[in-house]
């Protein structure tokens, strides 16, 4: 029998064309958000982030933190961090800077957002 599922990181472009045939201010946060999923998919974590601390809200709901793993801010320092950890994350981050603003970028490039979000941003795990 045939599995015919496939991961977020598989069909990532289809669904940023998705993104891109309906566009709306969110565009940008949209397909961060994919690629987070594609990260999660991966298993990629810094400081139990995302999957582990998913579970640990789960397991106890009354303290469980929406806002914490709606930050867009998080959203993006993790697919940073993703991209630098993982090429696949990093060729789709390319991608996606390429489609939306037609912009090549380098691990360098991907270093200075990190350094923004967590240095000046200030955005923490």
């Amino acid at each position: 029998m045939e599995n015919n599922s496939y991961s977020n990181c598989e069909v990532y472009p289809e669904l940023l064309a998705h993104i891109m045939e309906n566009p709306d201010d969110n565009m940008y946060q949209d397909a961060m958000e994919v690629l987070r999923t594609c990260a999660d998919e991966k298993e990629i974590e810094f400081d139990g982030y995302f999957k582990e601390r998913w579970k640990d809200s789960a397991d106890t709901i009354v303290n469980f933190d929406e806002e914490y793993f709606d930050d867009s801010d998080r959203t993006e320092l993790y697919v940073f961090l993703s991209a630098l950890v993982d090429d696949e994350i990093y060729n789709l981050l390319h991608y996606t800077y390429n489609a939306l603003f037609a912009e090549k970028i380098s691990k360098d490039f991907v270093q200075e957002k990190i350094d923004y979000l967590t240095k000046e941003k200030g955005v923490r795990f």
